[in-house]
């Protein structure tokens, strides 16, 4: 059970409830999506006759309660608002399972193409502290001392949960640099390793890269997920294509064959030392996706499409300056926070524009992208569920109008947020009670 709120919370919260304007204020609160932090906006929806030019206000917040409409502020970051990251994270899946089995204007035969899940992991940058499922010690052998002549064994057991997973066991020999730059290139890294797959493929079929090009083309979808020492992974679905449309006649073991080696060989440069290219970890697995199997494969994709760089969500907006003294972040996250800012100040590395990425540890994409031929995108799938919303809420604030006549709107931004925290409150009990019922429909679906 949820801990309640401080009496002057609970008051506000009665205080609203109480209130004449309750039932359209939380029906405001519902088409907002339950959202934590809601846009604000203030303004009129006029409806201007096509004919004669006349003009009726037929929509005004005025007479709203506050005087203001709600709007989702539809950020993807759990830490930031768990109701709308819920929603991005549904259109994830739907957009990865697409890809995967077909429909959003997808075939069904998709699901006959050669697919593949494949993760990649970055290499080592410094010895840290880790929990391993079976039980054994952390880094046994405690008579190895790092270049710092400091003991770098560990023989504790970590749990999972131990805050000390993920950190050095020498804080200054771990290699920070490293780390952002690397974070920094994984995506030319990946565009390099795609690059692979098709020279690959094109080798395995005897074709030139030329005429593979012409003939199939490769489609993905990929996540990134932080790791504890605060360097990324990512996860992708690769599927082969025909562009006929028809389905490739090439076992999928050839495509799982073409991922491995190119991500045994794909090079990117490193600004920083030339010496040492970008490379993947030695852990690279890859699998065939079956039927079974698509499902699951999209569902692992979509839960960290709301994640961030950090749990507590101190990371989720971009710096404004270097001084990181204010966000309650770990030493060591602290640390690659800094390293970020300072590689960003430096003029060879400027077209990394690490000052803008620092939050980020240096990972300069989106959490979740696709090639274009994947499947759907995030905005058509918006665009459905606000076509649908029009069709199922007309008359409730929509300013709908006939053909013969153009509605056009006059918004102004006022603020974000609820305007006290028992309203905060009412809408986060209304979004928890929402998720607990489609939770229990699911279940008894099932």
């Amino acid at each position: 059970m949820a801990e309640l709120p401080p009496d002057e919370v609970i008051a506000q919260a009665v205080a609203r409830v109480a209130s004449p304007t309750f039932d359209r204020w939380i029906t405001l609160v519902h088409a907002a999506g339950c959202c934590a932090r809601p846009v604000r906006l203030a303004g009129t929806i006029t409806a201007v006759d096509r004919a004669t030019g006349e003009a009726r206000v037929t929509y005004s917040t005025a007479a709203e309660p506050g005087r203001v409409l709600l709007k989702a502020c539809q950020t993807r970051r759990a830490t930031r608002c768990p109701a709308c990251a819920a929603v991005y994270q549904g259109d994830a899946r739907a957009l990865v399972i697409a890809g995967l089995a077909g429909g959003k204007g997808v075939p069904e035969s998709v699901a006959g193409h050669p697919t593949v899940f494949a993760t990649f992991t970055a290499p080592s940058f410094g010895a840290v502290h880790r929990a391993d499922p079976s039980g054994r010690p952390c880094h046994p052998g405690a008579g190895c001392r790092c270049p710092q002549r400091r003991l770098i064994g560990c023989s504790v057991v970590h749990r999972s949960d131990d805050p000390v997973v993920g950190t050095p066991i020498c804080i200054d020999c771990y290699d920070y640099e490293g780390t952002v730059i690397w974070n920094a290139r994984a995506t030319e890294l990946w565009a390099r390793t795609c690059n692979g797959i098709r020279r690959a493929l094109a080798r395995t079929l005897a074709m030139s890269v030329r005429q593979f090009a012409e003939d199939y083309r490769l489609s993905f979808a990929k996540v990134v997920e932080y790791q504890r020492r605060g360097v990324i992974h990512l996860h992708a679905v690769v599927r082969l294509d025909q562009r006929d449309g028809e389905t490739p006649a090439i076992d999928a073991a050839r495509l799982v064959a073409a991922v491995r080696v190119a991500a045994e060989r794909a090079k990117a440069p490193n600004p920083l030392r030339a010496a040492q290219p970008i490379v993947w970890g030695r852990q690279v697995d890859v699998e065939v996706v079956d039927n079974e199997g698509r499902r699951a494969a999209a569902n692992y994709l979509a839960k960290y499409a709301t994640k961030s760089s950090d749990d507590a969500g101190a990371l989720d907006r971009r710096l404004h300056h270097g001084d990181t003294s204010r966000l309650q972040l770990p030493d060591h996250l602290r640390r690659l926070v800094d390293t970020a800012w300072e590689l960003g100040g430096r003029l060879e590395l400027a077209p990394l524009n690490l000052h803008l990425w620092a939050h980020t540890l240096g990972y300069r994409g989106h959490w979740l992208t696709k090639s274009r031929h994947w499947s759907t995108t995030f905005a058509a799938l918006r665009d459905a569920r606000h076509i649908w919303r029009q069709d199922h809420e007309r008359g409730d604030g929509d300013g709908s109008t006939g053909d013969e006549t153009v509605a056009i709107a006059d918004w102004a931004y006022t603020g974000m947020g609820y305007r006290t925290d028992g309203d905060a409150w009412l809408a986060w009990s209304t979004a928890s009670n929402k998720r607990l019922n489609r939770r229990t429909a699911w279940e008894e679906r099932s």
